[in-house]
């Protein structure tokens, strides 16, 4: 009987952890999304930058308009549009990382479904949809109070 030892697999590369913005939107981090949504680290760090890259467009084409009117009274960034510190954090940042890591954690809960493939982790799969319509109401709701809009809710029967 003989032995024949495989060569050490090569490290996954490394993704920077900072997720830019456009300049008038911030950076972004991914090991802090990571730890505000609890993402596993099953979820490769390329998936995690692609989904706060989707994210960050949901975001800014839902804020287009608003922003095109914050830039035409000469705000030069997103943190000038709000003279308001929670926390020692600008309001309108949190309010965008908010929004951000919603639409985020709702596109990785939708289609990173293969995290755990035993049984138990297939039914929380099947539970998945109603979590990522409460992450996108979540996202909804920030880019709302961003804007300064109310939120109205509305039952049909």
């Amino acid at each position: 009987m003989s032995f024949v030892a495989a060569p050490p697999a090569e490290p996954p590369a490394t993704v920077e952890d900072a997720v830019a913005g456009d300049g008038w939107y911030p950076a972004l981090s991914i090991q802090s999304f990571r730890d505000a949504q609890r993402i596993p680290e099953t979820a490769s760090g390329k998936r995690v930058r692609e989904a706060l890259l989707g994210g960050m467009v949901s975001a800014s084409v839902g804020l287009a308009a608003w922003r095109a009117v914050r830039e035409e009274e000469g705000a030069a960034d997103l943190a000038a549009t709000s003279e308001v510190t929670i926390g020692g954090e600008n309001r309108a940042v949190i309010l965008w990382r908010r929004a951000v890591h919603a639409f985020a954690a709702a596109d990785l809960a939708e289609t990173h479904t293969d995290i755990s493939a035993t049984d138990a982790g297939r039914d929380r799969n099947a539970l998945r949809e109603d979590p990522c319509d409460a992450l996108r109401r979540e996202a909804t709701a920030a880019l709302r109070d961003l804007m300064g809009k109310t939120r109205c809710r509305v039952a049909l029967k």
